[in-house]
């Protein structure tokens, strides 16, 4: 084990007096911003997408879709990182305002195919300008070749620790 880095302690809100390092490793400290950053970002979006009615993670399935039409629902689902009942769920939920429409699929006669409506394209154009604010909030922060960087490592390590849960015979959720 590598030295500690400082913690910050998420139940803290700055008013507290400042505490000892709670001893966490570079990964641990890393993994905790991860999940910092996620809830950060998928907060601010919700927030930005609430004048349309949406959340984060319905936008992202609606701009997989506009960018890869005739997916399947699980095909969906595995792009979204998102259980399948989840995904139904969603995907019931944007054909019922008019942003997805369902038919059979040409490549499977079992599956059926997703694809964004007109309607559908016009609330993503309208949404994506309040959403792409946190790319630039993130790219003014840190800068393009940084994030670069940083895209590519995490990525690398999702597979190793993907791969790992494999390796342990647990399926993936």
């Amino acid at each position: 084990m590598s030295s500690a880095l400082p913690y910050i302690n998420p139940f803290d809100d700055g008013r507290s007096p400042a505490g000892a390092a709670a001893g966490m490793d570079e990964a641990s400290s890393l993994i905790d911003a991860v999940f910092r950053l996620e809830r950060a970002v998928t907060r601010i979006g919700n927030t930005r997408l609430r004048p349309w009615k949406m959340t984060l993670s319905s936008y992202t399935a609606l701009r997989i879709l506009a960018n890869q039409p005739h997916l399947s629902l699980a095909q969906l689902s595995r792009r979204c990182y998102a259980r399948p009942q989840t995904m139904t769920r969603m995907v019931t939920q944007l054909e019922n305002r008019g942003f997805v429409a369902r038919a059979a699929h040409p490549e499977s006669e079992r599956a059926l195919s997703l694809q964004v409506t007109e309607a559908g394209l016009a609330a993503l154009e309208e949404m994506s300008d309040e959403v792409l604010k946190i790319s630039d909030t993130l790219n003014a922060t840190l800068g393009r070749d940084d994030i670069a960087a940083t895209d590519g490592r995490l990525r690398q390590a999702a597979l190793v620790v993907e791969n790992e849960l494999r390796d342990m015979g647990r399926p993936e959720e």
